[in-house]
């Protein structure tokens, strides 16, 4: 019923007709089993016995349900009061409703769920049995305060198992709807063993069992029409949360600057307020969607998300980690992203702050590539980041190395290893008769795009199944398009390694294209939307 972010799409008549099966059906059920050792009022078993049937047989009608189960299920809830006056058949009727509705409850479920679910059920329909019986047949074998005894400490035990299952151990459980209900089936299931070892007068301690376990049982009903709560923010991690509609990204989550990102699919007009500032979401050249830029401060706080006639609140916990110089940058943000793609969620290093032996490498064969394509000059664009610093030095000097001039000529080529936002900018306006050479971490969909046709130095194939399958994990949890930092990120938490030999690739902007039986297209989780990526060389080598 949810989405990794939270989302949720419950049908409410489902959820409602739930509910009431799975407190009525145990009422037929019980009736039915306890038979086996206790008088029975007639009048119960129709009652509950016709009311069942009805919401069966409703369920059957407007929703998607297995017929069979529907069918049998209204035939065992009104045979079991026509079969109420003899004791065998109506025990057996009221065993096998109540492994129905375990079946019904449990169906998809695996293991502990599984287990837990029948508890639920099998506890239900014994208590309500006791609470329901007249009469106590002294030949029957049947102890009733044993059996109540038993059934409240399972009932404790899965009330504990269900609090394990949700992962919900700190304050969400009292804070949201979701672990408020958790908390209310654990109470619940506790007051119900109290009562049975308080109440020494039996019909008491039945009857007032009763409306706990009814508590417990529709607090359990409930549950899967919660959404589950978000998890807490982690100070200098980036999170996404769920607000206004739109899947929602803070990064980096530290004292001070921090972007607050919104996917292509979110659209325009979304303002984030902060206290009582108020930041809009514009786009951010060489990145999809929209950014606003927030000042966060100490400890844990709120972000109001206002899209259209939608809002929502988005917790945010910065903790006292203090602010890190460059960390609010877009593709800080993707490399994140990556890694909460991977389930794999924590601090990220932003890749401009150091140049990767890798990249440099990288860098040193593109440009002995531009050297053996006998190109005329190179034209370098760095920024003013350690990694920009660095790889303006890397290429300047194996240019010397290699004698190639360095030069604004447009004749020449154009090496950009600056970041995201300065490389569109240069991309969208420049014109290069030996083309654009980007620096491996410029591979973004965004950047690349910003011309009609680019080249990169790359240690993997975009479109092999690894880098397809991150694209499409990315897009599915998000909706960005893939990047190399965030790629990165994705490999490390598979403990996998972008380490093949440097090959270059050259990008081109197309409508559609086919290409050994793949069609390349504006599809998300495509590395180059609405284009292509190909290799132009084979693997390069040190001259």
């Amino acid at each position: 019923m949810h989405t990794h972010t939270g989302v949720s799409s419950v049908d409410y008549l489902a959820l409602v007709l739930r509910v009431l099966l799975l407190t009525g059906t145990p009422l037929v059920a019980g009736i039915g089993l306890l038979r086996a050792g206790a008088e029975m009022r007639p009048w119960s078993a129709w009652i509950a016995g016709v009311g069942t049937a009805a919401l069966a047989g409703l369920s059957a009608a407007v929703l998607h349900i297995n017929t069979g189960f529907a069918i049998t299920h209204v035939v065992l809830a009104l045979a079991v009061p026509v079969a109420l006056r003899w004791r065998g058949p109506s025990t057996f009727l009221g065993f096998a409703l109540a492994l129905l509705l375990i079946a019904e409850a449990a169906l998809g479920h695996t293991s502990l769920a599984f287990f837990l679910d029948t508890i639920f059920v099998a506890v239900a329909v014994v208590w309500f049995g006791l609470a329901l019986a007249k009469n106590w047949a002294p030949d029957s074998g049947l102890r009733p305060r044993p059996i109540a005894l038993t059934a409240a400490i399972a009932l404790v035990g899965a009330g504990i198992g269900q609090l394990v299952l949700s992962g919900v151990f700190d304050r969400r459980l009292w804070t949201t709807g979701y672990g408020i209900t958790v908390l209310v089936l654990v109470i619940g299931a506790a007051a119900v063993l109290a009562l049975t070892l308080a109440l020494r007068e039996e019909r008491r301690a039945y009857r007032f069992g009763a409306i706990g376990v009814l508590a417990v049982v529709l607090a359990w009903a409930t549950l899967p029409g919660i959404p589950a709560p978000h998890e807490l923010p982690v100070p200098g991690t980036a999170r996404i949360a769920q607000a206004a509609g739109a899947p929602v990204l803070v990064s980096p989550q530290r004292v001070g600057r921090n972007l607050v990102h919104f996917p292509e699919s979110a659209g325009a007009g979304i303002t984030v307020e902060q206290g009582d500032r108020v930041s809009r979401a514009v786009p951010v050249p060489g990145t999809s969607g929209t950014w606003a830029e927030v000042d966060l401060p100490p400890g844990g706080s709120d972000l109001v998300i206002r899209r259209g006639t939608d809002s929502g609140t988005v917790e945010v916990d910065t903790g006292d980690l203090p602010e890190v110089p460059g960390s609010a940058d877009p593709e800080c943000a993707s490399a994140a992203l990556g890694a909460i793609a991977a389930a794999a969620p924590g601090p990220v290093t932003c890749p401009d702050v150091e140049l990767l032996a890798e990249d440099a490498d990288a860098l040193r064969k593109q440009v002995s590539y531009l050297a053996d394509l006998e190109a005329p000059s190179i034209s370098v664009v760095g920024d003013g980041t350690p990694r920009g610093k660095a790889a303006t030095d890397v290429v300047l000097a194996e240019a010397a190395h290699r004698g190639l001039p360095v030069s604004d000529h447009p004749d020449g080529a154009l090496v950009l290893v600056s970041g995201w936002a300065k490389a569109s900018h240069t991309l969208e306006r420049a014109s290069f008769l030996y083309g654009m050479h980007l620096a491996p971490w410029l591979l973004h969909g965004p950047v690349v795009n910003s011309t009609a046709g680019a080249v990169l130095p790359l240690r993997f194939d975009p479109r092999d199944r690894g880098a397809l399958t991150y694209g499409m994990t990315q897009a599915n949890t998000f909706g960005d398009p893939p990047s190399l930092s965030g790629y990165r990120q994705w490999a490390r938490a598979r403990g996998e390694n972008l380490t093949g030999e440097v090959t270059i690739y050259a990008s081109a902007q197309v409508d559609v294209m086919h290409m050994g039986g793949h069609e390349h297209g504006g599809n998300l989780g495509q590395w180059i939307p609405q284009g292509t990526i190909v290799a132009i060389s084979g693997p390069l080598t040190e001259k």
